[in-house]
């Protein structure tokens, strides 16, 4: 139960950050546009620390004390935004929660994958208690915002990551075994360094960083369209209960469909989700595409576990996890400074652009199935 109740926490200061932390940089100062650069400045970030960390990682095999570190460093950062005062400010001591806390996604997924088999886990099953988290959370914090205010958003998020660090030292260490020697970086960057990995970033990367245009900027477009904070917390409720259908089923899509097949789904649904909510934010409209949610991060998520299990080797898996959500990272910071660019012309051509990336992501999930048939890949 280890992983469940962690990844529960995990993806509460998730949904937290994603979904509410703009109205609290909006309280705190910031414009609509300062805050699409902060949010852009923050993915860079990531492009520096998660390789960083995630080589550390594997060079150590101390994913679970570097885990736990980043974990506390996050709490302290909330904490410090409490005393932040002015934009300036409170964009910086931002910027440093967004440095620590960005690894702990691909560091935990490191953890969880190398322990799938020792553990008789399920990738999709541990991956939905992190969905349902989100459900929770953004309901409670939707209320609570509504009934007191942007401040009560950074008080549960302090409250989250505490429990997040006390659950993480209760997980298990890496699970690829003491016999592997030391590892260099060259020895890590010559394991990453192929054609199906760099596939594998221009189709389910660019698909995810255009999750990051939704996260910064869709807040807003449904403010502007007359909803309040309770029912976007709805809208967010809806996608995610679709996304855990597709955790859900993930053994059995995994059984049928190799990785390039089921990224290629999660890219097709993206354009026609972003192209949905880029032409209406009609209720109608809205639902249709917060159900595509299912595809576009549930079945895309799936797809890349299948892949780091299938063609990664353990001792390298937090430098694959670490360089791929990096270049989700850099990804997203481009795709949000040109989001922040479009928005003051028209929130809806934000979410067209993301549409258009996402058919160059399917392009390259086409290739991948291309390469998996030419070297003869059954399904993970």
């Amino acid at each position: 139960m280890a992983f469940y109740a962690y990844y529960f926490a995990l993806y509460a200061q998730v949904a937290i950050g994603i979904t509410f932390m703009p109205l609290w940089l909006k309280s705190g100062g910031l414009t609509v546009q300062e805050i699409g650069v902060c949010l852009a400045l923050a993915s860079a970030l990531a492009v520096v620390v998660n390789p960083v960390v995630g080589g550390a990682a594997d060079r150590t095999r101390s994913n679970k004390a570097i885990l736990f570190g980043l974990v506390v460093l996050a709490t302290l950062a909330s904490a410090a935004l409490l005393a932040a005062n002015g934009p300036l400010i409170v964009a910086g001591v931002y910027l440093i929660l967004r440095f620590v806390s960005a690894p702990l996604i691909p560091l935990s997924e490191s953890i969880l994958i190398a322990n799938l088999a020792t553990y008789r886990l399920e990738f999709g099953r541990v991956r939905a208690w992190g969905s349902a988290s989100v459900v929770v959370t953004t309901l409670l914090c939707g209320y609570l915002v509504d009934w007191s205010g942007p401040t009560v958003i950074l008080l549960v998020l302090i409250l989250v990551l505490a429990l997040q660090a006390g659950l993480s030292s209760a997980l298990p260490g890496r699970g690829d075994g003491a016999a592997i020697g030391p590892i260099s970086t060259a020895a890590i960057a010559k394991a990453l360094r192929n054609r199906s990995f760099l596939l594998l970033i221009g189709s389910a990367a660019i698909s995810q960083a255009c999750h990051g245009l939704f996260y910064a900027y869709s807040t807003f477009r449904w403010l502007g369209a007359g909803y309040s904070t309770f029912e976007i917390g709805m809208f967010w409720t809806i996608g995610v209960a679709a996304e855990i259908i597709a955790f859900a089923f993930a053994s059995r899509i995994t059984t049928r469909l190799t990785p390039g097949m089921i990224i290629s789904i999660g890219c097709l649904a993206g354009v026609l989700r972003w192209g949905t909510f880029g032409y209406s934010t009609d209720i109608l409209p809205t639902l249709l595409m917060q159900l595509l949610q299912g595809a576009t991060l549930g079945l895309t998520q799936v797809g890349v576990a299948a892949y780091m299990r299938r063609h990664v080797a353990p001792h390298f898996l937090a430098s694959a996890t670490g360089s791929y959500a990096a270049a989700g990272g850099l990804l997203g910071s481009v795709f949000i400074l040109v989001g922040g660019q479009l928005y003051a012309s028209g929130s809806g051509s934000v979410f067209l652009f993301a549409s258009a990336l996402c058919a160059f992501g399917l392009v390259a999930a086409l290739c991948m199935i291309r390469l998996e048939k030419r070297s003869a890949v059954v399904p993970a």
